[in-house]
């Protein structure tokens, strides 16, 4: 006899053509261990048994389930025989999970037409609770221990997918993750004849269309933010600058010699006046600062970063030519630390520069121009300041008693 399938039986998918007859040889050999379960005529589960039944010429053994034994949700009434019975990995209970989302919404939705739903919006959904629709995800992760993350990634690809995609996911042989990039960005034809080339192909293109959309979320985040700085009226008329980079004039408690002494080249400040210095004013909230810090001021180089509302990142080396002075060690390096507030894009990966820049030292205290050339390929297009500038550099905006 044919019965119409329930929607909530079809959480799970069909066996394959294989899988179906060994489990139709079982049943000749051995009979129907589990039945057959009706729900208001309509098959609710079993319909991998009732193939195989068929396949093996055996009369199916069917029971019917009423509301009181089902409850108000036949998906979750489902989910808790199937889930117990089968070894599903994360991304095939995700999709398990994606396919009962919009079941669970229907469910939800009635109840509250019925007048029945008992619904706290501040609930966190567990196993078996009810929740209004706009929280189905959350519901359908919680039912098949997941997260609601991927339980969206699921609802991709079932939304988008090639159903050869959406069979592989099923079949344990793609992450849902990776299917949902590939669901999301490519037609249904490319998306079969990928599966068709097999797994690593499947990794490669995920891979690159991972790329892409980090690129152009990338892209998107620094137009934002140059719109944002130059719409921005900032400090002194300058607007705000989500690119600083800043030389602080450090004085030294000791000099070898007077006439080294910084002094005699420009005029130095106390740490507690660079601290004070007014320059969040100046920054976007998303924004990077790149601080220079000799070996002996690193200490209060990070109190500075810390002091400007900033976070240390990262730094890099700058290797000098010349070799300097020093009570332990004579120097040959500075440092250029990195710093950010916010969360302002990282460079794009072929922007990204050696972390060991060797290059000439010239005038005291002056700076390489590769240190302006790689921050300008790190960050093209944003607005740029510069602090405590000398020797202003074009397309930069200048700030400090110096510039």
């Amino acid at each position: 006899m044919t019965y119409p399938v329930h929607p909530a039986a079809e959480l799970f998918p069909m066996m394959g053509e294989e899988a179906l007859q060994a489990l139709a040889d079982d049943i000749r050999a051995h009979g129907q261990r589990e039945p057959v379960i009706l729900f208001h005529g309509e098959v609710l589960d079993g319909r991998n048994r009732l193939r195989a039944c068929e396949l093996a010429g055996v009369e199916p053994r069917v029971v019917t389930r009423d509301d009181a034994d089902v409850g108000d949700s036949p998906a979750a009434f489902v989910l808790s025989l199937n889930l117990l019975r089968r070894h599903l990995d994360e991304s095939q209970r995700a999709m398990v999970g994606g396919r009962a989302k919009p079941l669970f919404e229907a469910e939800a939705s009635a109840r509250m037409r019925a007048g029945v739903a008992k619904v706290d919006p501040r609930a966190n959904l567990p196993e078996g609770s009810d929740g209004p629709p706009s929280r189905s995800r959350e519901h359908a992760a919680a039912q098949v221990s997941v997260s609601p993350r991927s339980v969206e990634h699921a609802s991709k690809v079932l939304a988008h997918g090639a159903p050869a995609l959406v069979a592989a996911v099923d079949r344990g042989e793609v992450a849902v993750s990776t299917a949902a990039e590939i669901a999301r960005a490519l037609p249904v034809a490319e998306q079969t004849e990928l599966v068709a080339r097999g797994e690593k192909e499947i990794l490669r293109a995920s891979k690159e269309i991972r790329a892409r959309r980090a690129e152009e979320r990338r892209d998107e985040r620094m137009e934002t933010l140059a719109t944002i700085a130059t719409g921005n009226r900032g400090l002194d008329g300058l607007g705000t600058f989500p690119v600083i980079y800043a030389d602080p004039p450090w004085r030294y408690d000791v000099v070898e010699s007077e006439s080294r002494a910084i002094e005699n080249h420009y005029p130095t400040m106390s740490n507690e006046d660079i601290y004070a210095l007014p320059i969040q004013p100046l920054c976007t909230d998303d924004a990077v600062l790149f601080l220079w810090a000799t070996s002996p001021k690193l200490a209060e180089a990070m109190q500075v970063v810390a002091a400007w509302g900033f976070n240390y990142k990262t730094c890099m080396v700058w290797v000098k030519d010349k070799i300097g002075m020093g009570y332990y060690a004579r120097q040959q390096h500075e440092l250029l630390l990195i710093a950010t507030r916010g969360a302002p894009p990282t460079p794009a990966p072929a922007d990204r520069p050696s972390s060991v820049v060797n290059a000439t030292r010239d005038a005291h205290s002056a700076k390489p121009t590769e240190f302006y050339e790689l921050i300008e390929r790190m960050y093209p297009g944003l607005p740029k300041i510069e602090l405590f500038c000398r020797s202003p550099r074009d397309g930069w905006s200048a700030w400090g008693n110096q510039s």
